[in-house]
């Protein structure tokens, strides 16, 4: 009887809500027919160039600000709920109901076992029918009770097989499995992304609620692989691509235990999964990219990035160390090669930066693990330009290539032990000389590269970028000017530092004057400010520290270089003679 009003009250909530339907659209129908009836009536000599003045504009108006902003997701949230919303209320109730029912009738042992779970089964299995139906013509509603049948369902199979063990773990899983499937085959024929969304994650709740007595990871890593090809299929038949993304975050949450330590198996059979995943989710998202060709790709970078990270922890966790860093080059090649096929197929520039950065992550994952100290730091270097030349040459855009230069913020951190070391007590060409002459070639070569394409383009932003580049390499070369010449000369550090602060007035006077001759107010601060530095150095610092003799040389020497200013960079001015005086 309890089954027969189940039945019965959900037939009349379907009658409810068609008659509700009807009397809606037969109001609207009248409404518009009440607005448009007065039209005709109009007489041709009337004028219509009064409705016309206002009000078209206050109308399209309102229209184009909407267009252009789009609702917000609370918004979106809202008009969800306001569509259906006593569906929706009376499906998440009747759920309700149904667990009261089923643990009522339980407690006071009116059917069997078998009745139970029969009860349950059929119970879900015609709500699940009845949204099969009803969402041919109303795709909201129907899509509910899918969604509401297809739980019901699982929740008495996990009762079936928790309290009366009356399914195998396996028989259990197959049928949530199904179950899932079927939800997932109905998304795709009535085009609904959120039952094939829906559809994922009931497939993977599944083993959870099949209440396996051991964790056969392997096992269950094998579903989770029939799990996933499953998001694939839907997302190359229907593209909905945000059933690919539910996948991995599935794959990541049942990984989770193993990565973190909580739990051990096989590692060595679950990395072949891993790599299988990270195969699937990478072949899927390039080709959803190629396809794409300017359309949102949001999904396909999320899962992307998603991938790329779930993909290096199981490598680090489970590879062995000593293949650790071929491993992470093949994947590296793997984007890199992505990235170029994504732009060149579809022009978006975003695939190009965000698998190129994969690429470079695991290229520097896998240098971290073979080098160290100053050889970590050279390399570093050397593949951050690698990087910055390659995407300049392949795009033609320097500002793209400039922001890849921040790649080099890791090797000049690392450079900070170069500057300190005490190595340099030994003499000059040591390790760190190479790191430092490394950095300054890199950043000043950079520079040089993208110098007239930056100007060409007349962004101050994309100049001032350019410049930072240059500054950067004349500061590297300047420390590893002081440093060797001090390295060179420890007998002398007085001549050391004369030296190098002649080079350094040399250069900033060539500079402020060149600035002055072509205009560069950028040259003139450049060279102004290391000439200030020069002469606040020698007097706060030098002339304390040195001696005598070495302080009157060196003021002399840089006193005498600041005085040619005087000759350099001016035309010669003569005088105008004055006019006879008149006789």
């Amino acid at each position: 009887m309890e089954v027969l009003a189940l039945l019965v009250t959900i037939a009349l909530l379907v009658m409810v809500f068609n008659l509700r339907k009807r009397v809606s659209d037969l109001e609207r129908s009248q409404k518009g027919g009440l607005q448009q009836a007065p039209a005709p009536q109009t007489p041709q000599s009337v004028p219509v160039q009064a409705p016309l003045a206002v009000p078209n504009v206050q109308l399209i108006s309102p229209v184009g600000a909407v267009a252009q902003s789009g609702p917000s997701v609370d918004a979106r949230l809202i008009e969800w709920f306001k569509e259906n919303w006593l569906l929706k209320l009376g499906a998440l109730l009747l759920l309700i109901g149904f667990g009261w029912l089923v643990s009522y009738a339980f407690l006071n042992n009116w059917i069997g076992p078998m009745g139970r779970i029969t009860l349950g089964l059929a119970g879900g299995a015609l709500i699940l029918l009845l949204g099969t139906w009803r969402i041919r013509s109303y795709v909201t509603q129907g899509s509910i009770f899918v969604a509401l049948g297809a739980t019901v369902v699982l929740l008495t199979t996990y009762a079936a097989r928790t309290v009366y063990d009356f399914f195998t773990p396996t028989s259990a899983l197959a049928l949530m499995f199904g179950t899932s499937a079927f939800v997932a085959f109905v998304s795709g024929i009535y085009n609904r992304k959120q039952l094939a969304v829906a559809s994922v994650a009931l497939a993977a709740t599944a083993p959870i609620l099949a209440h396996s007595p051991t964790q056969d990871y392997v096992g269950l890593f094998a579903y989770l692989l029939v799990v996933v090809l499953g998001a694939v299929w839907i997302v190359a038949w229907k593209g909905f691509r945000e059933a690919g993304t539910m996948a991995l975050v599935v794959v990541a949450l049942y990984s989770m235990p193993l990565l973190v330590g909580l739990e051990r198996s096989d590692m060595s059979t679950l990395l072949l999964f891993a790599y299988g995943f990270g195969a699937i989710f990478y072949i899927t998202n390039t080709a959803g990219l190629l396809r794409l060709k300017g359309s949102d790709a949001m999904p396909d970078l999320v899962t992307a990035a998603g991938n790329a990270l779930l993909l290096a922890a199981w490598i680090y966790v489970a590879a062995p160390k000593d293949f650790q860093s071929l491993i992470l080059a093949a994947w590296a090649t793997a984007f890199i090669v992505g990235a170029f096929a994504v732009f060149r197929v579809s022009g978006q520039q975003a695939p190009l930066f965000l698998y190129a950065a994969i690429g470079v992550g695991y290229i520097a994952a896998a240098t971290a693990i073979e080098l160290s100290g100053a050889a970590l730091t050279i390399a570093y270097t050397l593949e951050a330009t690698a990087v910055a030349v390659a995407l300049f040459g392949i795009t033609r855009n320097v500002a793209a290539a400039q922001r890849s230069t921040l790649l080099l913020i890791g090797p000049a951190v690392l450079s900070f032990g170069s500057v300190v070391s005490s190595d340099w007590q030994f003499g000059v060409f040591n390790q760190h000389f190479f790191v430092l002459a490394a950095l300054a070639v890199t950043f000043l070569g950079l520079g040089g590269i993208f110098f007239q394409s930056a100007h060409a383009t007349g962004v101050e932003d994309v100049k001032t970028g350019n410049g930072a580049l240059l500054v950067a390499g004349s500061l590297y070369a300047y420390i590893l000017l002081w440093l060797s010449l001090h390295a060179a000369l420890p007998e002398s550090p007085d001549m050391a530092v004369m030296a190098a602060l002649f080079v350094y007035t040399v250069i900033g006077i060539g500079a402020y004057v060149w600035g002055t001759t072509a205009a560069s107010k950028g040259l003139q601060a450049y060279g102004g400010t290391l000439l200030v530095f020069v002469v606040g150095r020698l007097l706060v610092v030098d002339v304390w520290q040195m001696e005598l003799t070495g302080r009157i040389i060196t003021f002399f020497l840089i006193g005498t270089l600041l005085m040619s200013t005087a000759f350099l960079g001016r035309t010669k001015k003569t005088e105008t003679p004055a006019p006879p005086a008149a006789t």
